[in-house]
């Protein structure tokens, strides 16, 4: 089971009699067994005599162990995921009765770096670890270029915890034509949302169990009305995976500079240099940012956008940022007919190199 850890992940113990508990975590990343030893050793007592509740809010401690220093862009390869953007948690509880501690069990999950709604209650959880959204998506598609070997047109992909003989199945939205991939089992993998032969007309993606039931369902379309370049945007979704999206109208770039003044002392005087000024400049840099157009939405665009204005990981073409758009109405076909967001980035990296 996965847990998110961008939200509180509360672990409960209640034993009659205990005075006290603690919790041992054992958290690693990657494929391989639990350390021998736990990374984080936490331990209460119980409040008072008529209230043995003893909570431990975990994510803090699980999150360390999760970094967002690459990105997958998968075009016809079925990967596992990458071991850093995920990792294993394993639980000890145990309870506190008469100075002695006695284990009560050990539970595991999978840690994800995202988070819940608060409406979905404490510790929200998916039925099936398949971090991406159910939906209709689009992805920018142009016959000039080729997304085998142009990334930035490439149709992003979802990760999936496959079970025993989980499947990926793509069906084809012209032809009906389909095609299925067998995923290795037990595994977290980067299942691509387009299939490659499938570029051109886009396909319907169905995840499917041991006994073909369909578990998750998307539909991936082509995009076919760019007037203008379209601007790549891959974050960090609510479930803790990369989500690709691209903005289709027009976009501004901005170039901003920031530096601090200082009055300077002549050279020379009573007979000053006139070249040289009274006030000088240092530190001086630069940010660029960029304002984007989504194109005609729908609705449901709506839960995208609150998911990318939440993300603390962005890339906008190729290049890491943050978002500048603090609010937004979210827009409701009812009252308004024709949605368009306009949103606007600020790359995360200074114009001069300052990286020390």
């Amino acid at each position: 089971m996965g847990i998110f850890v961008r939200s509180p992940y509360i672990v409960t113990i209640n034993e009659s009699g205990q005075e006290g508990s603690k919790i041992e975590l054992f958290i690693w990343n990657g494929t391989g067994s639990a350390p021998a030893s736990p990374q984080y050793t936490l331990s209460k007592l119980i409040p008072a005599t008529n209230n043995l509740n003893t909570y431990y809010n975990i994510s803090p401690y699980v999150r360390e162990y999760i970094t967002w220093n690459t990105r997958q862009t998968p075009y016809n390869v079925f990967s596992a995921s990458q071991t850093t953007q995920w990792c294993n948690v394993q639980v000890k509880r145990y309870k506190l009765d008469a100075g002695v501690y006695t284990l009560l069990g050990t539970d595991t999950y999978k840690g994800f770096d995202g988070f819940g709604y608060y409406e979905e209650g404490y510790n929200p959880a998916l039925s099936y670890d398949i971090l991406h959204d159910e939906g209709t998506f689009y992805y920018a598609y142009d016959t000039n270029q080729n997304p085998s070997t142009q990334n930035d047109y490439r149709g992003g992909f979802i990760m999936v915890q496959s079970a025993t003989s989980y499947k990926a199945k793509y069906t084809n939205l012209v032809s009906g034509a389909t095609f299925t991939q067998n995923l290795t089992n037990n595994q977290l993998t980067d299942v691509m949302r387009v299939y490659p032969n499938y570029y051109a007309t886009g396909n319907k993606l169905e995840i499917l169990d041991t006994s073909n039931n369909v578990l998750w369902t998307g539909y991936f379309k082509p995009y076919l009305n760019c007037k203008y370049v379209p601007v790549v945007c891959d974050f960090v979704n609510k479930y803790g995976c990369w989500q690709r999206t691209w903005f289709y109208a027009a976009s501004n770039d901005t170039f901003n500079v920031e530096n601090t003044e200082y009055n300077t002392m002549q050279s020379s005087f009573a007979n000053y240099n006139t070249l040289e000024g009274q006030r000088k400049m240092f530190n001086t840099n630069g940010k660029k940012s960029i304002k984007v157009n989504t194109d005609w939405v729908t609705e449901d665009y709506n839960e995208l956008l609150k998911q990318l204005m939440l993300s603390e990981r962005i890339i906008i073409n190729n290049y890491p940022a943050k978002i500048n758009t603090k609010s937004t109405e979210l827009f409701k076909s009812v009252n308004t007919k024709m949605i368009n967001y306009q949103i606007e980035f600020e790359f995360a990296y200074d114009v001069i190199n300052s990286v020390v």
